[in-house]
């Protein structure tokens, strides 16, 4: 029985060990699978996602949401001026004044014929008070404040119309970047076929050079061809890394640098069934929000002047108060009640009535000239972004004509290098322009997207129809 205890445990040891590394297992495996395949699990990043990220989390979406706030509070405070007004009043006093002790005897209700002795009145013993009131101001014609508020809520909603113009310029921005990165992607594993074909071409040469079939210049023109395909790649992956990062930028996480892409753009065919949807926009410059921001802006600006021009009107305010007055304690004993109606009439303040009418006239031809400079600017961006769209189709279609071209070029060569009829140099150089023709195709399909962007960005209305080309 001694003996057979450790040898139990022992067992028991064993099978708890198996447990532990069968359980542990699927974790290892896991950790063991390359980290290609690992990320692969996650979907690619869409359009969609950067600009719900960008509206919702972008530094500049956020900032500009903050300031058409901040403009919601003014027009809430000027709004406040023309409301009923309510506050209360406590303090404490102790004073040997004459005229102070007679009142404060008065307004406690205490007073004696005893207080009327000349002596009393004359040099009366320090009196302590206590008060408290109610009061209630309350405008009844104040033009200032009306006026006022008008122009704060006019200005507020410029404000409000300049945030969704900001917004959608954070958008075109991301776009920009996304479709950037996308290419740049595409364009690193284009240049990947590339130069892994121009490496098997190298070895092939090498190996015709040691056997004296080829000479060495054409080894080493071949190696040199090679060596700018590599310094073409190694540029697209850097330009590839920055994409991302301005990305991440854009969308309010600098460091989220991790998100795969789509492998490549959408297909010609796709942009070219988008671009014919877009011929039927509008013309005008009616639905920027820029321009309308400007607007509001210049009867924001014409709201003030009228108020400036309105100082001189009579303002009416009423004021309701109820006081209380203790020799101990505020808001104790009987209250008395006063109610007044004030009229004001301006006659002068120093000239500054003059200098705020001037500032008003001023501000609302700056207002003016900025709406109709908006006006001007805008239908400039609209014309010069459909025109860029109709260059970046043409340049679409003679960049597809041209891959065709260079691969057709490059299947000749092909077959004269196998007949023995063209040097390795040759076709080398018709790889290179093939791959080239292949950049410049992608690109131009980058082109085309990037113009459908900004000319539906110039018009004022939204990058719906790029989302539909999500995969």
């Amino acid at each position: 029985m001694i003996n057979q205890l450790p040898y139990q445990w022992t067992q028991r040891a064993r099978r708890v060990a198996l447990l532990a590394s069968l359980l542990a297992l699927p974790a290892a495996l896991f950790a063991l699978l390359p980290q290609s395949l690992t990320a692969q699990t996650a979907p690619p990043l869409r359009l969609h996602d950067v600009v719900e990220r960008v509206t919702e989390r972008g530094f500049v979406a956020r900032a500009s949401t903050e300031d058409a706030k901040a403009a919601d509070a003014s027009a809430r405070a000027a709004r406040a001026n023309l409301l009923p007004q309510l506050r209360l009043e406590a303090g404490a006093a102790r004073t040997n004044d004459p005229i102070g002790v007679f009142g404060a005897k008065l307004r406690q209700r205490t007073v004696t014929q005893a207080d009327f002795d000349p002596r009393t009145l004359n040099r009366p013993d320090a009196l302590s008070m206590g008060s408290g009131a109610v009061v209630m101001d309350l405008p009844v014609f104040a033009p200032q404040a009306i006026l006022g508020q008008r122009a704060a809520s006019l200005a507020a909603r410029a404000a409000h119309a300049m945030t969704d113009h900001t917004i959608r310029g954070a958008t075109l921005s991301a776009t920009r970047s996304y479709y950037g990165a996308v290419l740049a992607t595409a364009s690193v594993s284009a240049l990947d076929s590339a130069v892994a074909a121009a490496t098997a071409h190298v070895a092939q040469a090498a190996s015709l050079e040691r056997n004296g079939v080829v000479a060495r210049s054409d080894l080493l023109l071949a190696q040199v061809r090679l060596s700018e395909l590599e310094a073409r790649r190694s540029s697209a992956r850097g330009a590839a890394s920055l994409a991302r990062v301005a990305l991440a930028v854009q969308m309010g996480q600098p460091g989220d640098t991790a998100q795969s892409l789509p492998a490549s753009l959408p297909s010609a065919e796709m942009i070219r069934a988008l671009v014919a949807n877009s011929d039927s926009l509008a013309h005008d410059n009616s639905s920027r929000d820029d321009v309308r921001a400007a607007q509001l802006g210049a009867q924001a600006a014409r709201e003030d002047l009228r108020r400036a021009k309105g100082r001189w009107l009579p303002t009416v305010g009423a004021m309701l108060r109820s006081d209380w007055a203790s020799p101990n304690q505020p808001f104790a004993g009987t209250p008395f009640v006063t109610g007044a109606v004030v009229v004001t009439v301006p006659v002068f303040s120093g000239g500054g009535e003059f200098a705020d009418r001037q500032r008003a006239s001023a501000m609302l031809n700056a207002a003016q000239t900025r709406a109709d400079g908006a006006a001007a600017v805008a239908d400039l961006e609209i014309a010069q972004a459909s025109i860029q769209r109709r260059v970046a189709m043409e340049q679409l279609t003679i960049s597809e004509r041209a891959y065709a071209q260079a691969v057709e070029a490059l299947r000749l060569v092909q077959r004269r290098y196998d007949g023995g009829l063209a040097a390795i140099s040759e076709l080398l150089d018709a790889g290179a322009a093939r791959s080239t023709a292949e950049l410049a195709a992608v690109s131009a399909r980058h082109t085309v997207l990037i113009a459908l962007a900004e000319e539906r960005i110039a018009r004022g209305l939204d990058l719906s129809p790029l989302l539909s080309l999500d995969r």
